[in-house]
C-alpha cells in the first residue's frame, strides 16, 4: 500500500485513526475468536485540487504493478462524489483508495482478512510486550511519507529510551539505523 499511495502522491500521509497496520486486531473465523487481521489507513489532503482522473489511473497501476486486481466504483456526484479503486488479491487482500474531490481529501485503507492465529500472542512476538516512553505508548509514526520504512517502535525523531517491561533501560539502545528485533531487552 505504501507503494499505492507513493504513486498518488508524495507527500506525507496522515495516518488515519490509529489505523497503523502493525498492530493485530483479533477476528472471527467461523464465529469464533480464532484468527487475526491488519488495519492500514492512510488520510491525504493535498493543497493543490484533486485531478480524480489522474488519482484513479495513478492507484489502478499502482496496485496492477503489485499482481492485484484493481476495479473502480463512483457513487453520487458534484460535491458529494466519491470514486473507489478497489485493489484485491496478492499481498494486500483488500485495499481501498477512496476521492472525495468536494472535500479535497484522498484516504487509503487495507485489510488482509482475518488469517487464523492469536492476536495476542502475534503482538507480543511483534512488539515483546508493551513499553513505556514517558507514559506514553509512541511505537507508531504519525504519517507516511516518501522517505518511510515500516517500523513497530518509537519514531525516528529524538531520541526516545527503550525500556522492557520492568522498567530497565535496554542495553544498548537501538539505533536509527538498526531496527529493534523483538522481544526486546533480551
Amino acid at each position: 500500500m505504501h507503494s499505492v499511495i507513493m504513486a498518488i502522491h508524495e507527500g506525507e500521509w496522515v495516518v488515519d485513526q490509529g489505523s497503523f497496520g502493525a498492530s493485530p486486531i483479533p477476528c472471527r473465523i467461523d464465529g469464533e475468536v480464532s484468527g487475526y487481521t491488519f488495519s492500514w489507513a492512510r488520510v491525504l489532503e493535498p493543497t493543490e485540487e484533486i485531478d480524480v482522473d489522474a488519482v484513479v489511473a495513478a492507484a489502478t497501476a499502482a496496485f496492477e504493478e503489485a499482481g492485484v486486481e484493481a476495479s473502480t466504483a463512483t457513487f453520487g456526484e458534484g460535491d458529494r462524489q466519491e470514486v473507489n479503486v478497489i485493489g484485491t488479491g496478492g499481498d494486500v487482500g483488500r485495499g481501498v483508495v477512496t476521492i472525495r474531490p468536494g472535500r479535497n481529501q484522498i484516504s487509503a485503507s487495507a485489510t488482509p482478512g482475518c488469517i487464523p492465529g492469536d492476536a495476542a500472542d502475534l503482538s507480543d512476538m511483534v512488539f515483546g510486550g508493551q513499553f513505556v516512553y514517558k507514559g506514553a505508548s509512541l511505537r507508531f509514526p504519525a504519517f507516511e511519507g516518501p522517505d518511510w520504512q515500516p517500523r513497530f517502535y518509537f519514531p525516528e525523531e529524538g531520541s526516545p529510551l527503550y525500556y522492557i517491561e520492568d522498567g530497565t533501560p535496554i542495553d544498548p539502545q537501538p539505533t536509527q539505523t538498526e531496527f529493534p528485533v523483538a522481544p526486546y531487552g533480551e
